[in-house]
């Protein structure tokens, strides 16, 4: 290569390396400036948590020194709290299930009229006639068989 060819490839290599730290550079001052903003924020919520409210009452002492009678209600307040929740879930749950049972969702086989009924699957149209061999007995089988030939033969 010409001497020339060399002080071009300098030229370039070192544009490539101008090219590059300004690059760095104004994307080092963007993070700077969305660190900046980030951390006035961050900085308003920690004087908001360090200022306290000036409150009438005295902190309460801790539970272990006051009496027994007082955990014991405190407690007995938390189950009733906890039990008051547990029935209302499971009347929501009851409800539902009520709305769901006396609302029948859209289907497109046989519905039986009785609550007790049972749907078999021979007569149910969601199946179309389609019975697993492995719920048919061979007289069932054959019975089946005859009839679909002789339904084939019309």
């Amino acid at each position: 290569m010409p001497w020339w060819g060399w002080i071009i490839v300098a030229v370039v290599v070192l544009a490539a390396l101008v090219v590059g730290l300004v690059y760095a550079g104004i994307h080092a001052l963007r993070a700077a400036r969305s660190i900046a903003g980030t951390g006035k924020e961050i900085q308003h919520y920690l004087n908001a948590m360090q200022q306290s409210e000036p409150s009438s009452e005295s902190p309460e002492k801790p539970l272990f020194t006051q009496p027994l009678s007082t955990a014991a209600h405190r407690y007995s307040l938390a189950q009733t709290e906890v039990e008051r929740r547990r029935i209302s879930r499971h009347n929501r749950h009851a409800e539902r299930w009520s709305i769901w049972r006396h609302n029948k969702v859209p289907f497109t086989g046989n519905v039986p009229s009785q609550r007790n009924q049972a749907v078999s699957p021979s007569s149910n149209q969601a199946f179309d006639g389609i019975i697993l061999d492995s719920q048919l007995s061979s007289d069932e089988k054959s019975r089946d068989d005859s009839s679909r030939n002789i339904a084939k033969a019309d």
